[in-house]
């Protein structure tokens, strides 16, 4: 059972039509389900807002997880930085989970981030405060409470931030 928890391959790659099927049969536990959409209902925005981009987390080539990367206007509910972006709709598929999956890309993320939008400097979020899992899991992967709170559609929420900015200065 041992070799079940080591970390295969994370990647991340933009949505392909060819990545809805296994999207399609994500499963979120009631526990989980006030907190995020299901890929679907998250592709449904993205068609309409071309400043959303669907991003799949892929293991060994397989889709497990969903995020949204959205920038533009429409996220000045979140924050009025110009240079952020928002991540949305961050998922692993229930079968998936406990396996380190969902650190593993959020470790990537930034890289990745800055790859798509190399002018932004910030990823923003926001976490439900009853979602202590995701909070603990945000913060280890070095995203920082910034002591704001937004009203959310399930309750009050704080957004949390990465600082693509100061990611380089660590490694120079």
């Amino acid at each position: 059972m041992e070799q079940d928890k080591e970390i295969k391959t994370v990647t991340l790659t933009p949505y392909l039509p060819e990545h809805l099927h296994e999207l399609s049969q994500f499963y979120l536990p009631d526990t989980q389900t006030p907190f995020s959409a299901l890929p679907e209902e998250s592709l449904k925005y993205c068609r309409e807002d071309c400043d959303r981009h669907p991003i799949v987390i892929l293991v060994e080539g397989i889709p497990v997880g969903f995020f949204v990367l959205h920038i533009g206007e429409t996220i000045t509910p979140f924050t009025n930085d110009k240079k952020a972006i928002l991540l949305r709709g961050f998922l692993v598929d229930q079968k998936h989970q406990g396996k380190g999956v969902a650190m593993k890309a959020l470790q990537i993320l930034p890289e990745f981030a800055k790859g798509i939008f190399p002018n932004k400097d910030s990823i923003i979020l926001a976490v439900d405060v009853m979602n202590v899992i995701a909070k603990t899991l945000y913060a280890k992967a070095g995203y920082q409470d910034t002591g704001i709170q937004k009203e959310g559609r399930s309750g009050l929420m704080e957004i949390m931030e990465y600082r693509l900015d100061t990611m380089n200065k660590d490694m120079e």
